[in-house]
């Protein structure tokens, strides 16, 4: 299974750090749809996509506004056909036809904020059950983090995947049974270990308490999102330290392909 870090940054892009979006391309499924969502064309799986939201805020969602240029130039980049005035009728209709088939799931909180604004295009807009059913025979689950924000789970057999974005990070908090064994954890790390206290206001996640998260899960490899990109916050003087406690500590980044 091959998953795709299409953004990594959280509350606003950089020049090299869109916002939060991760794609496995093998099976139709985007978890949120940040800024990121504009490298979408140089990855598009077959179509439809079901996305998958942790929650309403924008760096989380406004990818969205990307969707129909992404599927528009990916059907142009792949497609035998031209591009002129004879044919562009034909590129805009399948891209239309593609949003009116992608599944947006959330919460019903986040569905009521963010539906709304995109109320001008076609999306099916589904409220998460307690089990989702993935292509290629996977299972979706999904709990509630702090803030709120939803993490989720993805289990295929012989693959696994959990998603945590935009809470704090505790050791002993309940989400952490929910991820354990998988053999990837995606998971917020916004701060360095000297603003721990800084953490627990924004509600995000500092390294060393990040660590003791996936120690406790016993994942199989922690790879770090949800950066922050101002310069004060930059924690990786601290990760010596975290590896002692998970030595499987990997520092995402835009681009970046991850077998699982």
């Amino acid at each position: 299974m091959k998953l795709i870090l299409l953004g990594t940054t959280g509350f606003i892009p950089t020049d090299t750090a869109q916002t939060a979006c991760y794609l496995l391309p093998e099976v139709g499924v985007l978890l949120d749809a940040g800024s990121g969502l504009y490298r979408l064309p140089a990855y598009l799986p077959t179509v439809p996509l079901d996305i998958y939201l942790s929650h309403a805020h924008a760096d989380h969602t406004s990818g969205l506004d990307y969707l129909f240029a992404g599927y528009f130039l990916s059907d142009v980049k792949t497609s035998e056909c031209p591009l002129n005035e004879e044919t562009i009728a034909g590129f805009i209709g399948r891209a239309n036809h593609s949003l009116a088939q992608t599944c947006i799931h959330a919460d019903e909180t986040t569905l009521a904020v963010v539906k709304p604004k995109y109320y001008e295009l076609p999306f099916v807009w589904r409220t998460l059950q307690a089990q989702e059913s993935l292509p290629g025979g996977g299972v979706l689950t999904h709990f509630w983090l702090e803030n709120p924000t939803i993490g989720y789970r993805l289990d295929w057999p012989g693959h696994s995947l959990a998603y945590i974005t935009d809470t704090i990070a505790r050791p002993e908090a309940a989400y952490v049974t929910k991820i354990a064994g998988v053999d990837v954890l995606l998971h917020d790390c916004n701060v360095p270990d000297h603003l721990a206290a800084l953490a627990d206001v924004i509600g995000h996640g500092y390294l060393t308490a990040v660590a003791q998260v996936a120690a406790r899960a016993q994942v199989k490899r922690l790879i770090l999102i949800h950066h922050s990109t101002l310069d004060i916050l930059n924690y990786t003087a601290d990760l010596e330290h975290a590896r002692q406690i998970f030595p499987l500590i990997e520092v995402g980044y835009d681009g970046m392909a991850v077998d699982f």
